[in-house]
């Protein structure tokens, strides 16, 4: 889901306050629906508040987009990453999935530039829907390029919505 420039400014005005803000946020678009639904309020940290934990959001700027883009944080560096065959992806060992809880499949070139990636990671993989802007499309996520996490509800294990993820 694209975040619009407006959350970039908000982003950069907060942060010349301090180093730590957070920034309330209504969702605009689909692309992560089963977790957070469109027109759901998020609050999003800085990364200088708190540190993006597994299946966590992040916000990142990308080199394809003059958006930010908020994803599912599936990888972190260090994991380890497997891209089998089929283009399934496995991440110490567990399988990732789409907000759906269906199998994340890579086809084509996402699965060659993905399967580059295998053995421990060296930044963030942050997934959505197959085929939309994500580490499947651009890679890992460099800490660097993270503008803001949001944490996921305690107690939720992926589905940040509260609705039952299965359509």
């Amino acid at each position: 889901m694209l975040v619009k420039l407006m959350l970039a400014l908000a982003l950069q005005g907060a942060q010349a306050d301090t180093d730590c803000f957070v920034v309330d946020k209504e969702i605009e678009g689909t692309s992560l629906n089963g977790l957070i639904k469109p027109g759901q309020e998020i609050q999003i940290y800085s990364p200088d508040c708190v540190q993006p934990a597994r299946y966590d959001y992040i916000v990142f700027r990308t080199r394809v987009s003059d958006h930010l883009v908020i994803k599912q944080v599936w990888g972190l560096p260090g994991d380890s990453l497997e891209v089998r065959d089929d283009g399934s992806m496995y991440i110490n060992g567990v399988k990732a999935l789409t907000p759906y809880d269906r199998p994340y499949i890579l086809m084509g070139l996402d699965r060659r530039k993905m399967k580059a990636h295998e053995g421990p990671l060296t930044g963030f993989l942050a997934l959505g829907h197959p085929g939309s802007i994500d580490s499947g499309k651009l890679g890992l996520i460099d800490a660097a390029d993270i503008v803001g996490v949001v944490k996921r509800e305690e107690g939720r294990a992926r589905n940040l919505g509260g609705d039952d993820p299965s359509p």
